[in-house]
Protein backbone atom coordinates (compact mmCIF):
# COMPACT_ATOMS: atom_id res chain seq x y z
CA UNK A 1 0.00 0.00 0.00
CA UNK A 2 1.22 3.37 -1.35
CA UNK A 3 0.34 6.32 1.43
CA UNK A 4 1.33 9.78 1.13
CA UNK A 5 1.83 11.67 4.18
CA UNK A 6 3.96 14.10 6.36
CA UNK A 7 6.06 12.96 9.12
CA UNK A 8 5.59 15.03 12.42
CA UNK A 9 6.40 16.28 15.34
CA UNK A 10 3.02 17.23 17.68
CA UNK A 11 4.26 20.66 18.62
CA UNK A 12 2.92 21.27 22.27
CA UNK A 13 1.45 25.33 22.64
CA UNK A 14 0.29 25.51 26.48
CA UNK A 15 -1.14 22.42 27.53
CA UNK A 16 -0.02 19.13 27.24
CA UNK A 17 -3.31 18.45 24.15
CA UNK A 18 -2.72 22.03 22.20
CA UNK A 19 -0.48 20.83 19.46
CA UNK A 20 -0.17 21.52 15.75
CA UNK A 21 1.79 18.79 13.18
CA UNK A 22 4.50 20.47 11.30
CA UNK A 23 6.42 18.81 8.40
CA UNK A 24 9.75 17.31 9.12
CA UNK A 25 11.28 16.70 5.27
CA UNK A 26 15.13 18.50 6.06
CA UNK A 27 17.90 15.57 5.83
CA UNK A 28 18.87 13.86 8.71
CA UNK A 29 22.54 14.26 9.69
CA UNK A 30 25.27 12.19 10.14
CA UNK A 31 24.20 10.89 13.56
CA UNK A 32 21.59 9.14 11.67
CA UNK A 33 23.57 7.93 8.94
CA UNK A 34 22.56 10.60 6.37
CA UNK A 35 18.74 8.89 6.36
CA UNK A 36 16.00 11.60 5.05
CA UNK A 37 12.67 11.50 6.01
CA UNK A 38 9.91 11.59 2.86
CA UNK A 39 6.77 12.91 2.62
CA UNK A 40 5.93 9.93 -0.03
CA UNK A 41 5.49 7.11 2.02
CA UNK A 42 4.87 3.41 0.73
CA UNK A 43 4.89 0.98 3.50
CA UNK A 44 5.50 -2.11 1.43
CA UNK A 45 9.10 -0.46 1.10
CA UNK A 46 10.33 -2.72 4.46
CA UNK A 47 13.86 -0.45 4.66
CA UNK A 48 12.00 3.01 5.52
CA UNK A 49 10.61 1.60 8.91
CA UNK A 50 13.85 2.61 10.36
CA UNK A 51 12.45 6.56 9.31
CA UNK A 52 10.22 6.77 11.75
CA UNK A 53 12.07 5.60 14.83
CA UNK A 54 14.81 8.59 13.54
CA UNK A 55 12.06 10.97 13.80
CA UNK A 56 12.02 9.65 17.53
CA UNK A 57 15.59 9.76 18.50
CA UNK A 58 15.44 12.98 16.17
CA UNK A 59 12.97 14.38 18.93
CA UNK A 60 14.92 13.50 21.83
CA UNK A 61 18.23 14.89 20.62
CA UNK A 62 16.60 18.36 19.84
CA UNK A 63 16.48 19.50 23.97
CA UNK A 64 15.95 23.15 24.28
CA UNK A 65 18.63 24.94 26.37
CA UNK A 66 17.23 25.15 29.51
CA UNK A 67 16.62 21.51 29.95
CA UNK A 68 19.86 20.64 31.04
CA UNK A 69 19.84 23.52 33.36
CA UNK A 70 17.01 23.16 34.86
CA UNK A 71 17.16 19.50 35.67
CA UNK A 72 20.71 20.15 36.99
CA UNK A 73 20.82 23.73 39.23
CA UNK A 74 19.50 22.27 42.22
CA UNK A 75 22.33 20.52 43.35
CA UNK A 76 25.09 21.28 46.15
CA UNK A 77 27.11 21.13 42.69
CA UNK A 78 25.44 23.76 40.92
CA UNK A 79 24.57 27.58 41.25
CA UNK A 80 22.31 29.16 38.51
CA UNK A 81 24.36 32.10 36.96
CA UNK A 82 22.59 35.16 34.34
CA UNK A 83 20.09 36.75 34.23
CA UNK A 84 16.96 34.06 34.43
CA UNK A 85 15.19 34.78 37.52
CA UNK A 86 13.15 31.49 37.86
CA UNK A 87 16.27 29.68 37.63
CA UNK A 88 17.84 31.90 40.18
CA UNK A 89 14.06 31.46 42.40
CA UNK A 90 14.70 27.44 41.93
CA UNK A 91 18.45 27.37 43.00
CA UNK A 92 16.93 28.49 46.36
CA UNK A 93 14.63 26.24 46.49
CA UNK A 94 11.77 28.72 45.79
CA UNK A 95 8.92 27.15 43.55
CA UNK A 96 6.48 28.83 41.56
CA UNK A 97 3.87 26.98 39.13
CA UNK A 98 4.72 29.85 37.02
CA UNK A 99 8.15 29.53 36.18
CA UNK A 100 8.74 29.57 32.33
CA UNK A 101 11.55 26.53 32.27
CA UNK A 102 9.99 24.02 34.36
CA UNK A 103 7.15 24.98 31.90
CA UNK A 104 9.32 24.07 28.99
CA UNK A 105 10.69 20.87 29.95
CA UNK A 106 7.45 19.60 31.01
CA UNK A 107 6.56 20.43 27.64
CA UNK A 108 8.93 19.34 25.50
CA UNK A 109 9.35 16.04 27.31
CA UNK A 110 5.46 15.70 26.72
CA UNK A 111 5.90 16.90 22.92
CA UNK A 112 8.64 13.83 22.81
CA UNK A 113 6.69 11.35 24.39
CA UNK A 114 3.75 11.97 22.35
CA UNK A 115 6.13 11.76 19.01
CA UNK A 116 7.13 8.11 20.24
CA UNK A 117 3.76 7.55 20.09
CA UNK A 118 3.21 8.52 16.44
CA UNK A 119 6.58 6.56 15.64
CA UNK A 120 5.06 3.53 16.64
CA UNK A 121 2.00 3.41 14.80
CA UNK A 122 4.43 4.65 11.78
CA UNK A 123 6.44 1.32 12.52
CA UNK A 124 3.07 -1.25 12.63
CA UNK A 125 1.61 0.28 9.54
CA UNK A 126 5.35 -0.73 7.83
CA UNK A 127 4.66 -4.49 10.09
CA UNK A 128 1.02 -4.88 8.56
CA UNK A 129 2.53 -4.24 4.80
CA UNK A 130 4.96 -7.12 5.66
CA UNK A 131 8.61 -5.59 7.16
CA UNK A 132 10.23 -7.66 9.24
CA UNK A 133 8.98 -8.66 13.08
CA UNK A 134 11.63 -8.78 14.32
CA UNK A 135 13.16 -5.25 13.33
CA UNK A 136 9.75 -3.84 13.88
CA UNK A 137 10.04 -4.92 17.32
CA UNK A 138 13.43 -3.64 17.87
CA UNK A 139 12.31 -0.46 16.74
CA UNK A 140 8.93 0.17 18.89
CA UNK A 141 11.43 -1.40 21.60
CA UNK A 142 14.31 2.09 21.35
CA UNK A 143 10.90 4.01 21.02
CA UNK A 144 9.97 2.84 24.64
CA UNK A 145 13.47 3.06 26.06
CA UNK A 146 13.61 6.97 24.40
CA UNK A 147 9.95 7.27 26.17
CA UNK A 148 11.36 6.05 29.62
CA UNK A 149 14.00 8.41 29.54
CA UNK A 150 11.90 10.93 29.40
CA UNK A 151 9.71 10.07 31.81
CA UNK A 152 12.37 9.04 34.26
CA UNK A 153 13.16 12.90 33.65
CA UNK A 154 9.50 13.82 34.53
CA UNK A 155 9.50 12.03 37.81
CA UNK A 156 11.94 12.82 39.34
CA UNK A 157 11.55 16.87 38.61
CA UNK A 158 8.07 16.74 39.79
CA UNK A 159 7.50 13.74 41.53
CA UNK A 160 5.04 12.37 39.63
CA UNK A 161 3.20 12.84 35.94
CA UNK A 162 0.75 11.52 33.33
CA UNK A 163 1.56 8.19 32.50
CA UNK A 164 0.07 7.77 28.94
CA UNK A 165 -1.59 4.97 27.53
CA UNK A 166 -3.43 6.22 24.57
CA UNK A 167 -3.02 9.29 22.64
CA UNK A 168 -7.12 10.34 23.18
CA UNK A 169 -6.98 9.23 26.54
CA UNK A 170 -4.76 12.06 28.57
CA UNK A 171 -7.99 13.60 29.68
CA UNK A 172 -9.41 11.00 31.74
CA UNK A 173 -5.44 9.87 32.57
CA UNK A 174 -5.14 9.48 36.54
CA UNK A 175 -1.64 11.53 38.17
CA UNK A 176 0.69 8.68 38.88
CA UNK A 177 3.36 9.49 41.62
CA UNK A 178 7.29 9.17 41.46
CA UNK A 179 7.33 5.44 42.52
CA UNK A 180 4.63 4.68 39.76
CA UNK A 181 6.69 6.21 37.41
CA UNK A 182 9.32 4.57 38.30
CA UNK A 183 7.67 1.09 38.55
CA UNK A 184 6.51 1.93 35.02
CA UNK A 185 9.78 2.32 33.76
CA UNK A 186 11.21 -0.90 35.11
CA UNK A 187 8.72 -2.94 33.47
CA UNK A 188 8.49 -1.35 30.10
CA UNK A 189 12.49 -1.73 30.18
CA UNK A 190 11.43 -5.40 31.23
CA UNK A 191 9.71 -6.18 28.25
CA UNK A 192 12.02 -4.08 25.65
CA UNK A 193 15.58 -5.13 26.45
CA UNK A 194 15.07 -8.66 24.79
CA UNK A 195 13.93 -6.70 21.75
CA UNK A 196 17.35 -4.81 21.45
CA UNK A 197 20.52 -5.66 20.56
CA UNK A 198 23.31 -6.62 22.99
CA UNK A 199 26.01 -4.20 22.17
CA UNK A 200 27.47 -0.46 22.90
CA UNK A 201 25.91 1.61 20.94
CA UNK A 202 28.86 2.48 19.39
CA UNK A 203 28.71 -0.76 17.32
CA UNK A 204 25.31 -0.51 15.99
CA UNK A 205 25.32 -0.41 11.98
CA UNK A 206 21.80 0.66 11.71
CA UNK A 207 21.85 3.86 14.13
CA UNK A 208 25.35 4.68 15.45
CA UNK A 209 24.95 5.49 19.22
CA UNK A 210 21.11 4.03 19.50
CA UNK A 211 19.69 2.71 21.91
CA UNK A 212 20.55 -1.20 23.05
CA UNK A 213 19.94 -3.23 25.87
CA UNK A 214 22.30 -1.52 28.22
CA UNK A 215 20.79 1.93 27.95
CA UNK A 216 17.32 0.19 28.69
CA UNK A 217 19.48 -1.45 31.88
CA UNK A 218 20.25 1.84 32.74
CA UNK A 219 17.08 3.25 32.99
CA UNK A 220 15.85 0.48 34.59
CA UNK A 221 19.27 0.74 37.14
CA UNK A 222 17.80 4.38 38.15
CA UNK A 223 14.31 3.94 38.13
CA UNK A 224 15.17 1.08 40.83
CA UNK A 225 17.49 3.35 42.46
CA UNK A 226 14.84 6.03 42.50
CA UNK A 227 12.57 3.49 44.19
CA UNK A 228 15.60 2.78 46.88
CA UNK A 229 15.19 -0.80 45.65
CA UNK A 230 19.09 -1.27 45.85
CA UNK A 231 18.58 -4.93 44.32
CA UNK A 232 17.18 -4.24 41.65
CA UNK A 233 19.70 -1.82 40.93
CA UNK A 234 22.22 -4.66 41.45
CA UNK A 235 20.68 -6.87 39.35
CA UNK A 236 20.54 -4.15 36.29
CA UNK A 237 23.65 -3.06 36.37
CA UNK A 238 25.04 -6.12 36.88
CA UNK A 239 23.74 -6.83 33.29
CA UNK A 240 26.01 -3.94 32.04
CA UNK A 241 29.06 -4.94 33.59
CA UNK A 242 28.85 -8.37 32.97
CA UNK A 243 28.26 -7.69 29.32
CA UNK A 244 31.63 -6.73 28.75
CA UNK A 245 30.81 -3.74 26.28
CA UNK A 246 31.66 -1.08 28.57
CA UNK A 247 35.39 0.13 29.71
CA UNK A 248 35.84 3.71 31.37
CA UNK A 249 38.12 6.39 28.96
CA UNK A 250 41.61 6.38 29.74
CA UNK A 251 41.32 9.90 29.21
CA UNK A 252 38.62 11.54 31.82
CA UNK A 253 39.76 15.33 30.08
CA UNK A 254 39.34 14.17 26.79
CA UNK A 255 35.94 12.58 27.35
CA UNK A 256 34.20 15.58 27.55
CA UNK A 257 35.68 16.81 24.23
CA UNK A 258 35.02 16.15 20.98
CA UNK A 259 37.48 12.92 20.64
CA UNK A 260 35.10 11.40 23.42
CA UNK A 261 32.21 10.68 21.13
CA UNK A 262 31.18 7.86 21.34
CA UNK A 263 33.26 6.80 23.73
CA UNK A 264 33.19 2.81 25.18
CA UNK A 265 32.01 4.53 27.93
CA UNK A 266 28.89 6.08 27.18
CA UNK A 267 25.89 4.42 27.45
CA UNK A 268 23.03 7.28 26.15
CA UNK A 269 24.64 10.39 24.39
CA UNK A 270 22.79 13.34 22.48
CA UNK A 271 24.28 13.25 18.99
CA UNK A 272 25.15 16.40 16.95
CA UNK A 273 27.30 16.73 13.65
CA UNK A 274 28.68 19.97 11.79
CA UNK A 275 28.62 17.89 8.89
CA UNK A 276 32.73 18.04 8.95
CA UNK A 277 31.88 21.69 6.93
CA UNK A 278 32.40 25.24 8.13
CA UNK A 279 28.88 26.21 7.03
CA UNK A 280 25.60 25.53 6.04
CA UNK A 281 23.14 22.75 7.57
CA UNK A 282 24.37 21.59 11.29
CA UNK A 283 22.65 19.82 13.82
CA UNK A 284 23.30 21.03 17.41
CA UNK A 285 22.61 21.74 21.10
CA UNK A 286 22.73 24.99 22.26
CA UNK A 287 25.70 25.38 24.87
CA UNK A 288 26.04 28.66 25.04
CA UNK A 289 24.13 28.83 28.54
CA UNK A 290 27.11 26.95 29.95
CA UNK A 291 30.04 29.26 28.33
CA UNK A 292 32.01 32.26 29.92
CA UNK A 293 31.34 35.81 28.24
CA UNK A 294 34.45 37.54 27.43
CA UNK A 295 37.01 34.99 26.85
CA UNK A 296 40.30 35.22 25.02
CA UNK A 297 39.86 31.94 22.44
CA UNK A 298 42.66 30.62 20.83
CA UNK A 299 40.58 30.67 17.47
CA UNK A 300 39.17 34.22 17.28
CA UNK A 301 35.84 34.94 16.73
CA UNK A 302 34.73 31.99 18.88
CA UNK A 303 31.59 32.21 20.46
CA UNK A 304 31.61 32.80 24.08
CA UNK A 305 28.07 32.08 26.47
CA UNK A 306 25.64 33.62 28.59
CA UNK A 307 27.22 32.50 32.08
CA UNK A 308 23.97 30.35 33.10
CA UNK A 309 25.53 27.44 34.79
CA UNK A 310 28.48 27.58 37.76
CA UNK A 311 30.16 25.06 39.85
CA UNK A 312 29.94 26.13 43.27
CA UNK A 313 32.72 27.21 45.65
CA UNK A 314 31.65 24.17 48.03
CA UNK A 315 32.34 21.35 44.85
CA UNK A 316 35.75 22.92 44.32
CA UNK A 317 36.57 22.95 48.09
CA UNK A 318 35.65 19.15 48.48
CA UNK A 319 37.74 18.16 45.18
CA UNK A 320 40.81 20.25 46.46
CA UNK A 321 40.46 18.15 49.45
CA UNK A 322 40.30 14.83 48.13
CA UNK A 323 43.56 15.91 46.07
CA UNK A 324 41.36 15.99 43.16
CA UNK A 325 43.33 16.93 39.62
CA UNK A 326 42.10 15.45 36.11
CA UNK A 327 38.31 15.38 37.50
CA UNK A 328 38.81 18.91 38.97
CA UNK A 329 40.23 20.36 36.08
CA UNK A 330 38.12 19.13 33.53
CA UNK A 331 34.70 20.22 35.48
CA UNK A 332 35.66 23.22 36.54
CA UNK A 333 36.91 26.23 34.38
CA UNK A 334 38.54 29.04 36.76
CA UNK A 335 38.51 32.74 36.37
CA UNK A 336 41.01 35.51 37.70
CA UNK A 337 38.50 36.30 39.86
CA UNK A 338 37.24 32.76 41.12
CA UNK A 339 41.12 32.19 41.72
CA UNK A 340 41.23 35.51 43.93
CA UNK A 341 38.16 34.46 45.93
CA UNK A 342 39.29 31.15 46.71
CA UNK A 343 42.53 32.37 48.08
CA UNK A 344 40.93 35.27 49.67
CA UNK A 345 38.89 32.34 51.49
CA UNK A 346 41.74 31.00 52.42
CA UNK A 347 42.37 27.92 50.09
CA UNK A 348 45.73 26.79 49.02
CA UNK A 349 45.39 26.42 45.70
CA UNK A 350 48.05 23.76 43.27
CA UNK A 351 50.22 25.05 40.57
CA UNK A 352 48.12 23.38 37.90
CA UNK A 353 45.09 25.90 39.12
CA UNK A 354 44.84 28.88 36.34
CA UNK A 355 42.54 30.66 33.88
CA UNK A 356 43.84 28.81 30.65
CA UNK A 357 42.97 25.47 29.64
CA UNK A 358 44.99 22.87 28.00
CA UNK A 359 44.39 24.10 24.13
CA UNK A 360 45.38 27.67 25.25
CA UNK A 361 41.77 29.35 25.76
CA UNK A 362 41.94 31.63 28.20
CA UNK A 363 38.94 32.59 30.51
CA UNK A 364 38.57 36.29 31.82
CA UNK A 365 36.37 37.83 34.66
CA UNK A 366 32.78 37.56 34.23
CA UNK A 367 30.15 39.73 36.12
CA UNK A 368 27.55 36.61 36.24
CA UNK A 369 30.46 33.93 37.28
CA UNK A 370 33.55 33.04 38.86
CA UNK A 371 33.41 29.46 37.40
CA UNK A 372 32.72 27.66 34.72
CA UNK A 373 31.45 24.07 33.80
CA UNK A 374 34.27 22.81 32.09
CA UNK A 375 32.51 19.38 31.16
CA UNK A 376 30.00 21.69 28.69
CA UNK A 377 32.43 24.17 27.41
CA UNK A 378 34.32 23.03 24.09
CA UNK A 379 37.94 24.20 23.41
CA UNK A 380 37.86 26.91 20.72
CA UNK A 381 40.16 24.57 18.88
CA UNK A 382 37.88 21.73 18.51
CA UNK A 383 35.35 24.30 16.72
CA UNK A 384 35.44 22.70 12.48
CA UNK A 385 37.20 25.98 10.36
CA UNK A 386 33.79 28.74 9.99
CA UNK A 387 31.91 27.39 13.28
CA UNK A 388 31.99 29.77 16.04
CA UNK A 389 28.82 28.58 18.40
CA UNK A 390 29.77 27.03 21.14
CA UNK A 391 29.83 23.70 21.44
CA UNK A 392 29.47 23.50 17.67
CA UNK A 393 29.84 19.51 16.93
CA UNK A 394 30.08 18.75 20.70
CA UNK A 395 28.10 15.77 21.83
CA UNK A 396 26.10 15.82 24.86
CA UNK A 397 26.66 12.77 27.12
CA UNK A 398 23.67 11.40 29.28
CA UNK A 399 24.60 8.34 30.71
CA UNK A 400 27.82 7.35 31.35
CA UNK A 401 29.39 3.50 32.60
CA UNK A 402 30.87 5.21 35.62
CA UNK A 403 27.66 5.76 37.08
CA UNK A 404 26.65 2.40 36.35
CA UNK A 405 29.78 1.29 38.42
CA UNK A 406 28.90 3.28 41.37
CA UNK A 407 25.42 2.73 41.59
CA UNK A 408 26.45 -0.95 41.58
CA UNK A 409 28.56 -0.32 44.42
CA UNK A 410 26.69 1.59 46.24
CA UNK A 411 23.79 -0.99 45.82
CA UNK A 412 26.27 -3.84 47.33
CA UNK A 413 26.83 -1.02 50.47
CA UNK A 414 22.83 -1.20 51.10
CA UNK A 415 23.34 -5.25 50.89
CA UNK A 416 22.75 -6.02 47.64
CA UNK A 417 23.79 -9.14 46.47
CA UNK A 418 24.86 -9.92 42.71
CA UNK A 419 25.80 -12.67 40.60
CA UNK A 420 29.19 -11.17 39.35
CA UNK A 421 32.27 -11.28 40.95
CA UNK A 422 32.75 -8.03 41.21
CA UNK A 423 32.97 -6.50 44.57
CA UNK A 424 31.99 -3.04 46.03
CA UNK A 425 35.23 -2.32 46.51
CA UNK A 426 36.19 -3.18 42.85
CA UNK A 427 33.74 -0.93 41.22
CA UNK A 428 34.47 2.56 42.94
CA UNK A 429 38.26 2.05 42.53
CA UNK A 430 37.85 1.64 38.94
CA UNK A 431 36.60 4.86 39.12
CA UNK A 432 39.11 6.37 41.14
CA UNK A 433 41.95 4.87 39.36
CA UNK A 434 40.85 6.78 36.15
CA UNK A 435 40.74 9.58 38.44
CA UNK A 436 44.79 9.34 39.67
CA UNK A 437 44.03 8.07 43.38
CA UNK A 438 44.42 5.21 45.53
CA UNK A 439 42.49 2.44 46.11
CA UNK A 440 39.77 2.19 49.12
CA UNK A 441 39.03 -1.13 50.84
CA UNK A 442 35.97 -1.62 52.61
CA UNK A 443 34.23 0.96 50.94
CA UNK A 444 30.99 2.54 52.40
CA UNK A 445 27.74 4.34 51.09
CA UNK A 446 29.04 7.82 52.19
CA UNK A 447 32.31 7.06 50.36
CA UNK A 448 30.27 5.54 46.83
CA UNK A 449 28.13 8.96 46.88
CA UNK A 450 31.57 11.10 47.88
CA UNK A 451 32.68 9.50 44.66
CA UNK A 452 29.72 10.06 42.62
CA UNK A 453 29.83 13.83 43.50
CA UNK A 454 33.39 14.18 42.62
CA UNK A 455 32.85 11.97 38.98
CA UNK A 456 29.20 13.42 38.42
CA UNK A 457 29.05 17.25 38.89
CA UNK A 458 27.39 19.24 36.98
CA UNK A 459 25.94 15.93 35.05
CA UNK A 460 21.84 16.47 34.71
CA UNK A 461 21.51 16.74 38.69
CA UNK A 462 22.28 13.46 39.67
CA UNK A 463 23.93 14.43 42.57
CA UNK A 464 20.36 16.65 43.59
CA UNK A 465 18.71 13.68 43.09
CA UNK A 466 21.18 11.63 45.29
CA UNK A 467 21.08 14.03 48.08
CA UNK A 468 17.17 14.05 47.96
CA UNK A 469 16.88 10.35 47.62
CA UNK A 470 19.01 9.84 50.60
CA UNK A 471 16.98 13.18 52.42
CA UNK A 472 20.32 14.41 53.15
CA UNK A 473 18.69 18.14 54.02
CA UNK A 474 22.39 18.87 55.14
CA UNK A 475 24.44 18.82 51.90
CA UNK A 476 21.33 20.89 50.02
CA UNK A 477 21.49 23.40 51.99
CA UNK A 478 24.79 25.53 51.47
CA UNK A 479 26.04 28.50 50.64
CA UNK A 480 22.95 30.41 52.16
CA UNK A 481 20.40 28.23 50.71
CA UNK A 482 18.26 26.35 52.80
CA UNK A 483 16.61 22.81 51.66
CA UNK A 484 13.76 20.93 53.25
CA UNK A 485 12.44 17.76 51.40
CA UNK A 486 9.43 19.15 50.46
CA UNK A 487 10.99 21.30 48.49
CA UNK A 488 12.52 17.91 46.27
CA UNK A 489 10.00 18.31 43.41
CA UNK A 490 8.91 20.98 41.36
CA UNK A 491 5.15 21.95 41.07
CA UNK A 492 3.21 21.05 38.29
CA UNK A 493 3.41 23.97 35.90
CA UNK A 494 -0.08 26.64 35.82
CA UNK A 495 -0.27 26.13 32.18
CA UNK A 496 -0.63 22.78 32.10
CA UNK A 497 -2.79 22.48 35.30
CA UNK A 498 -5.12 24.60 33.35
CA UNK A 499 -5.45 22.23 30.66
CA UNK A 500 -5.39 19.02 32.74
CA UNK A 501 -7.38 19.59 35.74
CA UNK A 502 -6.57 16.38 37.44
CA UNK A 503 -2.50 17.71 38.25
CA UNK A 504 -4.71 20.36 40.09
CA UNK A 505 -5.71 17.57 42.92
CA UNK A 506 -1.76 16.66 43.51
CA UNK A 507 -0.47 13.67 44.08
CA UNK A 508 -2.06 10.98 45.68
Amino acid sequence: MKKTIKYYTPILILGLLLFSVNSCTEKFDDPFENESFTSDVNYSIGENMILPVLGAYHGLYTRGWEEPLTLGLRGDDVNAAGDQTPMHEQDAFNYLASHWNANAVWQGHYKDIINTFTAIDEIEKYRLEGASDALADQYIAECRVIRSYLYLNIGRTFGGGIVIDQLDNIQNLPVSNKVEMMQYIVDEMEAAIPMLPAVNPNKRADIKGGVTQFTAYALQALAYQEMKDYQGVAKATSAIISSGEYQLANDFYHLFKKAGKLDDEIILEFQYSDFNQGEGNQFRHNFSPFGIGGWTPVVAGAGAGWGFYEPTTKYIKFMLDRGETVRLETSVVFTPDGITALQDDGVTLPAWVSNQNREGDVFNNNARLNFGSGKHIQPSTELIPGRTSPGSNKNFIVIRYAEMLLMYAEALTRGATSSISMSADDAVNLVRTRAGLSNLSGVTTQQVLDEKFAELAMEWGTRFYDMVRTENTAELSHEGKTFTMDKAYLPFPADQVAELPQLGEGIK
